[in-house]
């Protein structure tokens, strides 16, 4: 299963998952949403809970998917933030995945922006 499979799927079920980064580091994530940035960056926005990296306090992160060298679903669950909004659009511009949020609302996937540098042809589907 792809990194962003597992992602979706622990989100929907809102469910932890450990992430390795490029760098070595294991996170213990809640995982939200993935998007493409302004760069034109695919990135991943999840909360962490703990890092193998001493002193790394918790908070939002918003890593670049290429980045994440592996991630995992965990058996323990948790509770979506409140704060936690997919409707903000300066914030995750182009949605691919938005998990719900603590009231039930889910940000379904946005269509192709002009900046994805996927197109379509002229006439085709």
């Amino acid at each position: 299963m792809s990194i962003e499979a597992v992602l979706m799927k622990a989100g929907n079920l809102r469910r932890l998952c450990e992430a390795t980064l490029d760098d070595g580091a294991v996170l213990t994530v809640e995982p939200y949403a993935i998007y493409t940035a302004r760069t034109k960056r695919r990135h991943f926005l999840w909360f962490q809970v703990a890092s193998s990296k001493p002193g790394e306090n918790a908070g939002w992160r918003q890593p670049e998917a290429a980045s994440v060298k592996s991630v995992k679903m965990c058996e323990e669950s948790f509770r979506p933030r409140p704060e936690y909004d997919p409707f903000d659009r300066e914030k995750l511009p182009v949605v691919h995945y938005a998990a719900p949020t603590h009231d039930g609302r889910q940000r379904w996937m946005d269509a192709r922006s002009d900046g994805d540098k996927q197109t379509l042809k002229a006439g085709s589907s």
